[in-house]
């Protein structure tokens, strides 16, 4: 047996050691190196929003506070509304399909359900068949954007007439309910969806 070899296995030992301590020492600091990189990702993107400029275009905005991102989110919470009120009310026998199309994206279950309902009613059948206009005219938006969901409501006039102006019908109307933040789409370019939409018209009035 080599002697010398027997000697080297405490200092073989003590190399090992060195290894596995240094190893440690780099994984902890790859770790914590991680992980800060991560909390500054995470802390970047949540200061960071999607405001909406004067022109309806899309524009990022850094360094907001949650507070001002609600104060940014306000003129895209009322944009939405008004593009889903004009697709889903504004329709004639051109308009049907291709406006509920786009607008099913803008709103939830309670929305597609309205459309259901007026359709088994033959509402848009009504339409198509006797060339009418239906156009709702937003008097006011009211919007509460500091609650979580958004709280909003509609006020305005429904109105339905022929495209030869032979008859004409306009109800009051009124609607409430609540806006989801969601995820943004090219569907949904706001990232709002529209739920427990409660609507209601008053007795019309001929025209």
């Amino acid at each position: 047996m080599n002697l010398n070899s027997l000697k080297d296995i405490p200092t073989s030992f003590a190399l090992a050691k060195k290894a596995i301590i240094m190893c440690f020492i780099t994984t902890t600091l790859l770790v914590l190196g991680s992980l800060s990189w991560a909390f500054y990702v995470t802390k970047n993107f949540a200061e960071t929003a999607y405001i909406l400029t004067d022109h309806g275009q899309m524009a990022l905005a850094k360094g907001l506070t949650s507070s001002e991102v609600d104060d940014y989110r306000l003129p895209e919470i009322k944009s939405h509304i008004y593009t889903f009120h004009r697709l889903f009310w504004n329709i004639d026998q051109f308009l049907v399909d291709r406006n509920m199309n786009i607008a099913m994206n803008l709103t939830g279950e309670s929305g597609k359900q309205l459309y259901l309902t007026l359709k088994a009613k033959g509402h848009y059948t009504k339409i198509k068949t006797q060339n009418l206009i239906q156009n709702l005219q937003i008097d006011s938006v009211s919007v509460d954007a500091n609650s979580k969901p958004y709280k909003a409501a509609v006020y305005g006039k429904l109105k339905v007439s022929r495209t030869d102006q032979q008859g004409r019908r306009t109800d009051r109307f009124t609607a409430y309910f609540d806006l989801h933040n969601v995820a943004r789409t090219d569907l949904n370019p706001h990232g709002l969806l529209i739920e427990n939409y409660d609507v209601s018209t008053s007795e019309g009035i001929d025209e």
